[in-house]
């Protein structure tokens, strides 16, 4: 309600056009926290990873980057660390899409050495056992990483898959994501299940 009163009383045709990309964007989120149901269970058309695909995607609309990151030329990549989960799901679902008028792109790497430029890094469940030392190479890097790595949040990550029920949902560690100097979006915090700052989780 709140952002469509901002859109109602908002001057000027861009101001207008900026809140509704931003209303639709918020309604994507919720489209998928309210579909993302029974994907343990049953066979449907979306599989878990194509679920977590186009939640990946639709992180990068809710994450402000430093100024020297939006500016630079280039892509916006979305990268997977490790052996990938996904199949050919997260490159369909970012195919002719952009963010913040850049053309998505997905990069695959077997080594954190070759994440530079990466402006979201999912970190696959292959790579637990390195896992510190992922986050201590790209931690203070303008990067958002995801994963669904049990404890990644608690161990520096900034988003966590987590399955609730029969339900895909996500964790966030504020704290981490502006260390890297990334600011997320009240309207992401607000529908993550927790919220970590600064050491301390709030439901």
């Amino acid at each position: 309600m709140k952002l469509q009163g901002r859109l109602q009383s908002g001057r000027g045709g861009s101001s207008k056009r900026a809140l509704s990309r931003r209303l639709r964007s918020l309604t994507g989120i919720v489209i998928l926290l309210t579909s993302c149901h029974d994907v343990l269970g049953q066979a449907r058309k979306s599989t878990e990873y194509d679920l977590k695909a186009a939640y990946v995607y639709n992180f990068g609309k809710f994450v402000r980057w430093p100024a020297s990151v939006v500016s630079a030329a280039g892509e916006f990549p979305l990268c997977v660390l490790g052996r990938n989960p996904f199949g050919p799901s997260l490159d369909n679902t970012v195919k002719g899409e952009s963010i913040e008028g850049k053309s998505l792109s997905v990069r695959y790497m077997s080594s954190v050495s070759e994440a530079n430029g990466c402006r979201i890094l999912f970190v696959s469940e292959s790579e637990e056992h390195r896992i510190e030392s992922i986050l201590a190479e790209v931690g203070k890097r303008p990067m958002l990483t995801v994963s669904d790595i049990p404890d990644f949040v608690d161990r520096g990550g900034d988003i966590e898959f987590v399955n609730v029920g029969e339900k895909i949902r996500f964790k966030v560690n504020r704290a981490a994501a502006e260390k890297s100097g990334l600011t997320l979006s009240s309207d992401l915090l607000k529908v993550a299940i927790s919220v970590k700052n600064n050491g301390h989780s709030g439901e």
